[in-house]
């Protein structure tokens, strides 16, 4: 059972899309249909014997997306879900036609220098204290650009050429490919990595920190942002339906994220309820065992959920 009725499956889009957009819609739908993206069950992170609540059979674009609530630790995740393999193919070839349309990767970069620009801002008081930052899934590495102006050795990563072609253009670092291959490329770590609305992406949240992790040097910061839960409100016109899209596998609270980056071995120094962590990465590692599932989490999320779609089903009506 869905949270509400307007959650249950369709294939009729809710947000307006363009020409572009529908056409890369309808090919998903179609691959999903065929079994060319073939799909799988995915547990939840905390491991836990598995009650969970279903939320929605849906995303905004009309694509089947079942996304479910762990009752143990409040984490919501997308089950079944593509494979690797098919996922990687759809981030190459429908992803970004979908998302955004195609031909966008000059605007792209241009949000990315704004909100750089917002992030020196934000990170002005350690930022003496930072010689070197890397991107993971950078886009077109516009976040990086004000970083690079004040003297930063800057280096991104991200799989999209065409994106990093626009970055490159501008003498920015740019590699193709994931967090390790930036490694590779670079041959050192850095004293802050940067993660921003990546982390929601990922198959298996473990895996991915850990490459990620491997970027940082020991004592180094990460800074992770994801589009999270108490952001619907503010960020999506408290419209549950037009937040949930099928590229984004996990969704988290602050207390879920927090949950997460720990028991993935990083020190949480700040975690704030538009769900943006700041992380140190231990100079030694941590004891094998992690923070215990957060208690009363998922009633938390349930709950607020459930009175965001009141608001905006009253505001509708």
């Amino acid at each position: 059972m869905v949270l509400s009725p307007r959650l249950g499956r369709s294939d009729k889009p809710w947000i307006r899309l363009s020409p572009g957009q529908l056409a890369a819609r309808d090919r998903v739908l179609s691959r999903l249909a065929d079994d060319t993206y073939p799909t799988e069950h995915a547990a939840c992170f905390c491991r836990a014997a598995e009650l969970d609540l279903v939320i929605a059979e849906r995303d905004r674009y009309g694509l089947p997306v079942r996304t479910v609530l762990c009752k143990t630790c409040g984490l919501l995740r997308t089950t079944p879900r593509m494979t690797a393999a098919a996922t990687t193919r759809f981030y190459a070839e429908d992803y970004r036609d979908l998302y955004t349309g195609p031909g966008n990767a000059e605007a792209l970069f241009a949000s990315q220098v704004a909100r750089g620009e917002g992030l020196v801002r934000l990170l002005a008081p350690l930022l003496p204290t930072v010689e070197s930052v890397y991107e993971v899934g950078c886009g077109a590495g516009g976040l990086l650009a004000p970083m690079h102006a004040l003297g930063k050795r800057v280096a991104g990563v991200d799989y999209n050429g065409e994106w990093l072609a626009v970055g490159r253009a501008r003498g920015l670092d740019l590699v193709q490919g994931d967090a390790l291959d930036l490694l590779a490329h670079r041959r050192e770590t850095a004293d802050l990595v940067l993660l921003m609305h990546v982390l929601e992406h990922e198959l298996d949240l473990r895996e991915g920190i850990a490459r990620v992790m491997a970027l940082v040097r020991p004592g180094g910061l990460l800074l992770v942002e994801v589009p999270g839960i108490d952001a619907i409100p503010a960020g999506y016109g408290g419209d549950v339906l037009r937040y949930l899209q099928n590229a984004h596998t996990f969704h988290f609270t602050a207390v879920t994220l927090a949950f997460v980056l720990a028991t993935c071995g990083l020190e949480v120094l700040a975690c704030t309820d538009g769900a943006v962590a700041l992380c140190r990465k231990p100079e030694h590692e941590l004891p094998a065992n992690g923070p215990p599932p957060p208690a009363g989490e998922a009633g938390r999320v349930l709950r607020r959920l459930a009175a965001i779609e009141r608001d905006f089903l009253r505001r509708a009506a």
